[in-house]
């Protein structure tokens, strides 16, 4: 395979995505003995996601914002490949772009960080709890309706500052994340999954590239954990009969196991925590993707279809106004 001269990776510019792209080009030259260092170039992309960094995602279009300006640089061909951590990007998109790659997932569980509790529930009533995430909102509500939930944004190293100084009590984000950027140290408790189950793609890095672009889709193929794909199929498809956005709060795991089996479960949670819907189903690897629809259908049914309009953070905006 003759590849071009420059191949150029487009990531956003916190410390995480940097990572993320570093280690996409590290499994890159791993794979691929005839490429050199000096090949691959990373290029800093700003995103609307990186720009507004107080508003409230989901009025604002939801968690693509973290990924269309990058999209468009693939578009344009200005980049030849893209890098997103998973769970922020739409099911939905350009059909001229195409998920190439999936790096093998890491930890998908989720941390709390607290220098005044060693676990959640030690936490004292009326604690600070911050976070980024509808979905965790709502499951830490379902844990524990006497605790002060708050919605925070900014990148990691930000958030453990502000827990640090003491503007909040505590914090809740995903492990993977903390790992490596080597800030597990500051991990009071990780979540079994029993207690929080993780959103959908939590813990995997994902490459994306144009569609046509055959000479890249081979060489993404070199990188690609098949496992990882599989798991992902079933939690995406899961997530994309839901129409689950950043405003839903919805849950979905997938894992395989030694049968070539795999095993999906999800939960869909109302706002406040209060009600929550669970579905589950096991299967062979091979219908990971109808095994995801079949557990979407599953809930949905027992949540009724009109649960998704009536419980988001966007319809609850747009009812107030």
């Amino acid at each position: 395979m003759t590849l071009k001269e420059k191949l150029i990776i487009g990531s956003r510019g916190s410390r995480l995505s940097l990572a993320q792209a570093e280690h996409f080009k590290d499994e890159l030259l791993l794979a691929n003995p005839q490429l050199r260092s000096e090949q691959i170039e990373i290029k800093v992309i700003k995103t609307s996601g990186d720009k507004f960094k107080i508003e409230n995602l989901a009025t604002m279009g939801g968690k693509g914002l973290f990924v269309k300006e990058i999209e468009q640089e693939l578009i344009n061909m200005n980049i030849d490949f893209a890098v997103h951590s998973l769970k922020d990007v739409p099911t939905f998109g350009s059909d001229s772009l195409i998920l190439a790659a999936f790096l093998k997932r890491k930890d998908e569980r989720d941390a709390f960080i607290s220098p005044i509790a060693k676990s959640f529930e030690q936490l004292k009533p009326g604690s600070t709890v911050g976070t980024s995430s509808v979905r965790r909102i709502a499951q830490l509500k379902k844990l524990r309706n006497d605790l002060n939930i708050i919605t925070m944004r900014g990148n990691i190293d930000t958030r453990i500052e502000k827990v640090k100084e003491g503007i909040y009590d505590s914090i809740v984000l995903a492990y993977a994340g903390l790992k490596r950027l080597g800030f597990h140290n500051y991990v009071s408790e990780i979540f079994e999954k029993d207690k929080m189950l993780p959103a959908a793609g939590q813990g995997v890095v994902t490459i994306q590239c144009r569609a046509n672009d055959f000479e890249m889709i081979k060489l993404l193929d070199s990188v690609n954990d098949k496992e990882t794909e599989i798991i992902v199929n079933a939690e995406r498809s899961f997530l994309h009969r839901v129409n689950g956005a950043c405003d839903t709060p919805v849950a979905v795991n997938a894992v395989l196991n030694d049968d070539g089996e795999i095993f999906v479960r999800a939960e869909l949670l109302s706002l406040d925590g209060t009600k929550v819907f669970y579905a589950h189903k096991t299967g062979i690897s091979e219908n990971a993707a109808i095994i995801g629809l079949d557990v979407a259908e599953e809930i949905l049914d027992k949540a009724g279809h009109d649960f998704i309009v009536s419980e988001t953070k966007l319809a609850h905006t747009i009812h107030k106004t």
